[in-house]
């Protein structure tokens, strides 16, 4: 599987564009809290696939100005559709390995916390 570049290893003016543009900022913002929220957040894998879905959708929103230019033809609409429905895949493929990883962290989590518990009760037993 080819892993996409990451900002730090982008051309400087590529990377610099994508840092600071706030709705995508707000997106992948809005990503990461939603994984907060449903435990087992892992910055330094979940951020990237955050960053990696907001980038997607920022740019399916910014391809459709085209649509809209009064130089827009067949080729453009066909084009258009084209980007945002390799967009969609990516934002669907990324979506799919958070899932994955926060499934296994998550069994990893469950089964870690269920031995620590059958030590305590061993222990106790053990103890008593």
């Amino acid at each position: 599987m080819d892993s996409e570049p990451q900002p730090s290893e982008l051309p400087v003016s590529v990377a610099a564009r994508l840092e600071h543009i706030p709705e995508r900022e707000r997106i992948a913002k809005g990503i990461i809290k939603v994984l907060k929220k449903f435990g087992t957040y892992e910055p330094e894998v979940d951020d990237i696939l955050a960053y990696r879905i907001a980038d997607s959708i920022f740019y399916m929103k910014k391809v459709e100005n085209f649509l809209d230019a009064p130089t827009a033809t067949e080729h453009t609409y066909s084009r258009v559709t084209d980007i945002q429905t390799k967009q969609q895949n990516m934002i669907e493929q990324a979506m799919e390995e958070l899932a994955l990883s926060r499934k296994e962290r998550m069994k990893k989590q469950s089964e870690a916390g269920f031995t620590q518990k059958l030590r305590e009760e061993i222990e106790k037993a053990k103890n008593s």
